[in-house]
């Protein structure tokens, strides 16, 4: 691989990477507009529906990976482990919620 290929796959790393990014602020975002209110949602309810916030934030970025599939396919990934490691401390809030009730 020469250094022009080289740089361009670094380029489209940086691209997903930015895309990764955008999602994550946005997904945070999505997490601190929450307010815990009654009627209470059962803390498994909770759960289903952050990974289901999950899986809509890789449909709707995913269309925005570049490079070839491999690179896509990894950027994802990324983008999926940065999502879930984003919710945990939403979740931890929530069952503190819970426990206070």
């Amino acid at each position: 691989m020469g250094f022009e290929e080289e740089t361009r796959e670094m380029a489209l790393l940086q691209s997903n990477q930015d895309v990764i990014s955008s999602a994550l602020q946005e997904f945070r975002k999505l997490l601190d507009q929450q307010i815990f209110t009654k009627p209470i949602i059962p803390e498994e309810d909770m759960i289903t529906i952050v990974d289901d916030w999950i899986k809509f934030y890789l449909s709707h970025f995913s269309n925005k990976m570049t490079g070839d599939q491999q690179e896509q396919e990894r950027a994802l990934q990324k983008l999926q482990e940065e999502l879930q490691t984003s919710s945990n401390p939403f979740l931890d809030k929530y069952r503190a919620f819970l426990k206070a009730l």
